[in-house]
């Protein structure tokens, strides 16, 4: 590792005690940078709502992860704690504490951009970097104008982001590196749980993970399932999610007994891990209809992962990720397909998975291989390592 580099002290920020979207691929990075050898550490939320479960902590703890104490870092903006955290962080900026900033949350990003101005008017230089997750860059306006103006670089997760950073707010390509959230793919993953959901060998898995919530498209889901055990028997959708007692009973069940295939739904609910990934081991077939708070659509990344090939629509980042690969070995097929929100084409396309267990193969070892390359967290960790060189000393450590 560059010796600049190994002398850096380096904080991610992280405004949200929830587990969002965001909050695995920033903990990820700041894993798999730590192992590289830099010296990372952690800030969460330190205000939740009363009673709430802390679900960032206990992520961070399972990952090993440094943390430190005394921000507020709430989701949404407020003066008071905002100027606290600015008070706070500017404190440590100035006694040298941290050397470089990682903000992966709008309110985060505003607390570093003001710390760092802050340091910056008393001779300290510290270098921000801020990552977006969303298929869009945030809008121009004043809290993000200023946030960007103390942006040294910026982490996008496409091209079409890239483009929008630099018309928005005229950060130089240079400054921006464009990677696809990190996606941890070496799982040790102890069996499926094919015999807990009451299904046998014969039966083909299609999984859905999804809050149940009404801007999901459930009637869209079960309309899609309708139609595809109608040809394929065979077939068996997997819920992977939960949600209140009112919109599980409208949005699931209710509409499961009018269809009448209350059979081949199979409903375990939220797993946490290890469940979780040994449900994924389970699947055949992953589908995916909405994204929710999550733009980086973490679940498809994770089924790719695991080898499954999707079908979604085309909302947000989704054609973007089952796109071919463009490092894939020539004759690669696409690691899934995204379709219109139609239900005959949806059905369609799961239907040539269901029923194709050669195609179901070779869509699924491109996503587990496409996950590998793009999404790898030790090359983004490699990459993001090299970025930051870049940015602290003006020199491409790539060059």
């Amino acid at each position: 590792m560059n010796a600049r580099l190994a002398d850096l002290r380096i904080l991610h920020l992280f405004a949200n005690y929830k587990w969002t979207g965001p909050a695995d691929p920033a903990i990820r990075a700041a894993v798999h940078l730590r192992r590289l050898g830099l010296d990372v550490v952690f800030a969460r939320a330190g205000w939740t709502l009363p009673g709430a479960e802390h679900r960032m902590d206990q992520e961070l703890a399972k990952a090993r992860l440094p943390v430190i104490g005394g921000l507020q870092l709430s989701k949404h903006f407020r003066a008071l704690p905002l100027l606290h955290d600015r008070r706070v962080l500017a404190a440590r900026l100035l006694r040298g504490d941290f050397h470089l900033l990682h903000a992966h949350q709008p309110t985060d990003h505003l607390v570093a951009a003001l710390a760092k101005r802050t340091a910056a008017r008393a001779g300290r230089r510290v270098v921000l970097v801020r990552t977006l997750y969303d298929p869009d860059a945030p809008a121009a306006r004043w809290r993000a104008r200023l946030s960007f103006r103390a942006t040294d670089g910026v982490v996008v997760p496409t091209q079409a982001v890239k483009e929008q950073v630099v018309a928005r707010f005229a950060i130089p390509e240079a400054r921006i590196l464009v990677q696809e959230p990190p996606t941890e793919c070496e799982r040790a993953v102890d069996g499926d749980l094919r015999t807990e959901l009451g299904v046998g060998r014969e039966h083909v898995l299609v999984g859905i993970t999804a809050r149940i919530q009404p801007h999901r498209r459930f009637e869209l889901l079960w309309e899609v399932a309708a139609r595809v055990v109608r040809q394929a028997p065979q077939a068996r959708f997997v819920l992977l999610g939960r949600g209140n007692a009112e919109d599980t009973e409208n949005l699931v069940r209710a509409p499961i007994r009018r269809l009448g295939i209350e059979r081949f739904v199979v409903l375990p609910g939220y797993l946490h891990e290890p469940a979780y990934s040994r449900a994924l081991a389970s699947l055949d077939v992953f589908l995916f209809l909405v994204p929710g708070s999550d733009g980086t659509c973490r679940a498809v990344r994770e089924a790719m992962a695991f080898g499954l090939p999707v079908v979604a629509t085309r909302r947000g980042m989704l054609p973007h990720i089952l796109a071919p690969d463009p490092g894939a070995p020539a004759g690669e097929p696409a690691p899934g397909v995204a379709c219109a929100e139609d239900a005959d084409e949806l059905a369609a396309a799961v239907l040539r998975f269901v029923t194709d267990r050669e195609l179901r193969a070779a869509a699924g070892a491109a996503a587990r291989g496409k996950a590998l390359r793009a999404m790898n967290p030790y090359h983004a960790a490699r990459d993001l390592a090299a970025f930051y060189h870049e940015l602290v000393t003006g020199r491409d450590e790539r060059e």
